[in-house]
């Protein structure tokens, strides 16, 4: 399994923070440059067991509906979303949280597997997997930033 692993501090409340990002509607907000489209799958709180599908327009191309579930929700401490229907053998996004002396440092985590074992990870260096997932969850750090100090 491959990982890449991104932080950035937000000068807001944990609380503020964690319920922005936790939130699957505001992914519309974060990611507005990829048209990421959000339906929200199951209704009540958000928690374990969260369900909700996205469809994006990346590279110019878009997306497949993905199907996603929060698997793991501790509030204002961590919060990880598993891909449960995409092309890869796994895709978790995990977000950690701490309290800072100005704010919180959120910490963002993209784990993954690539079907096929060994071609799998020929395959993901070839298409410079890292590099994107990277890109990716920088990027989406930095525009919650943006937004919730705005």
């Amino acid at each position: 399994m491959a990982r890449v692993e991104s932080s950035v501090e937000i000068l807001a409340p944990i609380e503020e923070v964690f319920a922005f990002i936790a939130n699957p509607a505001n992914y519309e907000k974060i990611f507005a440059e990829s048209e990421v489209k959000i339906e929200m799958l199951s209704e009540g709180p958000i928690g374990v067991g969260t369900r909700y599908r996205t469809s994006a327009v990346l590279g110019g191309r878009k997306v497949d509906f993905h199907s996603h579930e929060y698997v793991e929700f501790e509030e204002n401490h961590r919060l990880t979303d598993r891909d449960i229907n995409g092309k890869l053998k796994r895709e978790d996004m995990t977000f950690r949280f701490y309290t800072t002396d100005r704010g919180t440092k959120v910490t963002g985590a993209i784990d993954y597997a690539l079907p096929y074992s060994v071609l799998g990870m020929i395959i993901g260096k070839l298409m410079r997997l890292d590099e994107a997932f990277d890109s990716y969850l920088k990027r989406e750090l930095e525009n919650a930033k943006k937004i919730l100090e705005a």
